[in-house]
């Protein structure tokens, strides 16, 4: 933005955002700023974009769209920004800088200006707002480097000064020095706002080009200079967003689509694998088959499986187990494959319709506005519903609770369970088991969550009728015994053991709609 034009708009924005109270920051992109302020008085939001030559200062009735994360300069403004009010204003418009005096709080002024990031400052810099001294128009014929001494003699007014002939040029100097601010000028490529460099180039001046410096060019004219201000930026940074957020979602879905077809490829990688492990049940069948015949207890390296047809398989052991824990062995290993290959084929199904989506253009669910935000690492999916026969609790401190309704429902629960999630069931006799669900890895549960859970494992079990031990376990450290039946399981180690008085009007208090 041209500091002479920088210089009429900070006098009419500036009274206009005096008195008016800060809403919230955003960052819509890199070096663009929208500051929301209270509505009463103007335009709600004013825009910043910075950057050297491009920048834009401008009060809009709209905002652009913002990033799903912001920034952690953005998160720290607006920290120290949300709730405070402006008081008034002052402005060193040869380096294009407007300072907003707020409301008590940390830092005194915000500092805005195209030629930098958003700032708080405690005091300003000595000399601040000061009236520059301008030189003679012979000087800035002569003197390539004459705005380091003035820094308002831009490029812009050095080209226009350079296309006058001499006598005017010092007449035009001497207006642009008193800075009538009578009428603005917004110069567009006629092609469109995007256009790129030379004489083709936008601008918003405080003076009319002559004609030979606006060829390719539109010209607009305002008598208002917060108008015209709006209507460039609009014009200019509007179609830049606008190409920007769509170059960005191009990106994401070809990282979706490529996302997509590497997970497919290694799933074929898997699936032979998994395939390997459940084709493991036919040795398991066959072990147990002719366990009879040897001794359960003892190590060797393989073993000859007579069949039913008279013929004999042959079967690779591990010899540092009996037969009996090989047999073991063998079947949570086809277990596992058959597992495996199940959620294997749930996820190639979900792969496959995200690449789909990612070819017809859209992205998948949750990236839409942007890069998807980070789940917890601890945190998984939970299918619901995937179980029938399990009722369904919440605690005091509003845990989740599952218990199984049947010797079924107990083997299946788990399936609804994450390795973390803690496990109940009443010691040394039958009963439901019980899940109490957690969101992360040793997320704490309050004693009163826990011994509702317990007494919700006590009041089905055989020591309902009075005080009863419940043990306590994490999920991943219970197994089901191999042959042993549904919900015959083993716990490799406890949490601990709760001695609970079953309340019978514990479940229609905790109780829950729904599976």
């Amino acid at each position: 933005m041209e500091a002479n034009l920088f210089r009429c708009l900070a006098a009419a924005l500036g009274p206009l955002l005096a008195g008016r109270r800060i809403e919230k920051l955003h960052g819509p992109a890199p070096g663009v700023w929208t500051l929301t302020l209270q509505a009463a008085g103007g335009a709600p939001y004013v825009l910043l974009r910075v950057g050297r030559g491009e920048g834009l200062l401008l009060a809009s009735d709209h905002k652009p769209e913002n990033p799903a994360d912001p920034s952690a300069r953005c998160m720290w403004l607006r920290k120290r920004l949300t709730g405070r009010r402006l008081l008034g204003w002052t402005a060193d418009w040869p380096a294009r800088l407007l300072a907003l005096e707020l409301s008590p709080g940390p830092g005194r002024w915000l500092v805005l200006g195209p030629g930098g990031e958003p700032d708080l400052a405690d005091a300003l810099p000595a000399g601040f707002g000061a009236e520059p001294s301008w030189p003679e128009a012979a000087r800035v014929r002569d003197d390539p480097g004459v705005w380091r001494e003035h820094p308002q003699i831009t490029r812009e007014l050095r080209r226009l000064l350079a296309a006058l002939p001499p006598g005017r040029d010092q007449a035009v100097l001497d207006a642009v020095r008193r800075g009538g601010c009578a009428r603005f000028f917004a110069y567009l490529p006629e092609a469109g706002p995007g256009g790129g460099s030379g004489p083709a180039r936008p601008r918003l001046l405080a003076w009319r080009l002559p004609p030979e410096l606006r060829a390719g060019l539109a010209e607009h004219v305002f008598d208002d200079v917060v108008e015209a201000a709006g209507f460039f930026g609009r014009a200019v940074l509007f179609p830049q967003l606008r190409a920007r957020a769509e170059a960005a979602s191009q990106k994401r879905l070809d990282a979706a689509r490529a996302r997509a077809l590497r997970a497919l490829e290694s799933l074929e990688a898997d699936r032979a694998r998994l395939e390997a492990l459940a084709a493991r049940s036919q040795d398991a069948q066959d072990l147990r088959g002719a366990l009879y015949l040897f001794d359960k207890h003892g190590k060797r390296p393989y073993l000859d499986a007579p069949r039913g047809d008279g013929s004999v398989r042959r079967i690779a052991l591990d010899q540092r187990l009996t037969l009996l824990e090989n047999m073991e062995r063998l079947f949570r290993l086809a277990a596992k494959g058959r597992r495996g290959l199940d959620f294997l084929a749930g996820r190639e199904e979900r792969l496959r319709a995200e690449l789909a989506a990612a070819e017809r253009g859209e992205l998948p669910p949750g990236r839409e506005g942007g890069a998807a935000r980070p789940a917890d690492r601890h945190t998984v999916e939970r299918p619901a519903g995937a179980v029938p026969g399990v009722a369904r609790f919440r605690t005091s401190d509003g845990f989740v609770v599952l218990r199984g309704k049947s010797a079924r429902a107990n083997h299946d629960l788990r399936k609804l369970a994450s390795p973390f999630d803690l496990w109940f069931h009443a010691a040394d006799g039958p009963g439901a088991h019980v899940i109490l669900r957690r969101d992360f890895p040793d997320q704490a549960v309050p004693e009163a969550s826990l011994a509702e859970a317990a007494g919700l494992a006590a009041l089905r079990s055989h020591a309902a009728g009075g005080r009863a031990e419940v043990l306590c376990a994490q999920v991943r450290h219970v197994r089901a015994i191999t042959g042993g039946g549904p919900g015959k399981v083993a716990v490799d180690r406890l949490e601990r053991t709760l001695a609970v008085d079953p309340d019978p009007d514990l479940e229609a208090r905790l109780a829950e709609a729904g599976p």
